[in-house]
């Protein structure tokens, strides 16, 4: 998991916050992600997926991070949104499906998850509905 976020890290300082229709996440999720490590049982990440838009929360600062679509492959249509982050040893996949309100994560590789697949909660961005 330290190799992912180094080399996602390093990726994104090179990347700078993804601009979206009018500077605001139009038609954007919040996905909440159940994805337990081996040392923390019931880690949860949080994610905003939506057109040419994924980023991860910082639980620390409580606000999301880079535009992860201007470093990484996010694909965006009618029946499917997904969002990739690859390192040389880890890919990490974030999925929804709109209509039907069922999203999804999956990761091959070196990611310290304790299962590799996995369903997330889907939420509607409400804060950036109310903006």
């Amino acid at each position: 998991m330290m190799v992912m976020t180094a080399a996602v890290a390093g990726l994104l300082l090179q990347a700078g916050a993804g601009a979206v229709k009018d500077g605001q996440p139009a038609g954007a999720w919040i996905l909440t992600c159940d994805m337990p490590r081996r040392e923390a049982p019931a880690d949860k990440r949080v994610f905003r997926l939506g057109p040419k838009l994924f980023q991860e929360r910082n639980a620390s600062t409580g606000s999301y991070g880079y535009n992860l679509c201007d470093a990484f492959p996010c694909v965006a249509r009618a029946d499917r949104m997904e969002g990739t982050i690859r390192s040389t040893t880890l890919s990490l996949t974030i999925s929804l499906d709109p209509t039907a309100r069922q999203a999804s994560w999956r990761a091959e590789g070196a990611s310290g998850l304790s299962r590799s697949s996995g369903a997330c909660l889907v939420s509607a961005d409400t804060v950036a509905k109310s903006r």
